[in-house]
């Protein structure tokens, strides 16, 4: 329960920074461009970290555990996943299904509302906490009042958190968004059968 949640928690702290258009009059910025470091916690599970770069459509996750060595880049802009294997140097290309075009974690916003609560003091820093609520239910996010940039997310109970740290605004690397040329790319899409387009023959009286 705890990594589908609590990944639905970082992709909606993305969804913060990429669609804050929707919200006029809330004083956050509209970063498209920036690199965070990503530490995800729950309840009974270890930390996950990960690097996050974001560059308008482009998002690249890379998990930053040595027994689990993989990265994610998200081509909103192709309608494409890169799904990397560093250790085997594989790179596999996956479609977007319908399902994913709606939830695309670039694209998409579910949030319903922004409520502030007022200032708070997190790892002593100012922060301006908010309520959000989205598709994952109630959540608490910090801003940093001094920069505006985000530092946490948290689930309504406390369970599930999302903390962001050495956030850094500006352009990304091309080349973190591209396949890997010394990768072997296997592309899912030619092994998805394709619809077919002809019509069952007609029932013929006997």
């Amino acid at each position: 329960m705890f990594p589908q949640f609590a990944c639905m928690l970082s992709m909606q702290l993305l969804f913060l920074l990429l669609c804050l258009k929707t919200f006029g009059g809330v004083p956050f910025k509209e970063d498209t461009q920036f690199s965070v470091l990503q530490i995800i916690h729950g309840a009974g599970y270890p930390p996950r970290k990960q690097r996050v770069f974001v560059d308008d459509k482009k998002m690249r996750l890379e998990l930053l555990e040595e027994e689990k060595e993989n990265v994610m880049i998200y081509r909103s802009d192709l309608g494409v996943i890169y799904s990397l294997l560093p250790n085997r140097k594989l790179c596999f290309i996956i479609p977007y299904s319908q399902e994913l075009k709606e939830k695309d974690p670039i694209s998409s916003n579910t949030l319903s509302n922004i409520t502030p609560k007022g200032t708070e003091i997190l790892n002593e820093i100012v922060c301006d906490k908010f309520e959000v609520v989205g598709s994952f239910g109630k959540a608490f996010l910090w801003m940093s009042k001094e920069n505006r940039s985000p530092l946490r997310l948290s689930s309504e109970d406390g369970k599930n958190v999302v903390d962001w740290m050495n956030y850094q605004k500006g352009p990304q690397s091309p080349e973190l968004f591209e396949l890997p040329k010394d990768y072997q790319i296997i592309d899912m899409s030619k092994n998805m059968p394709k619809k077919s387009t002809s019509f069952p023959p007609p029932n013929l009286p006997h």
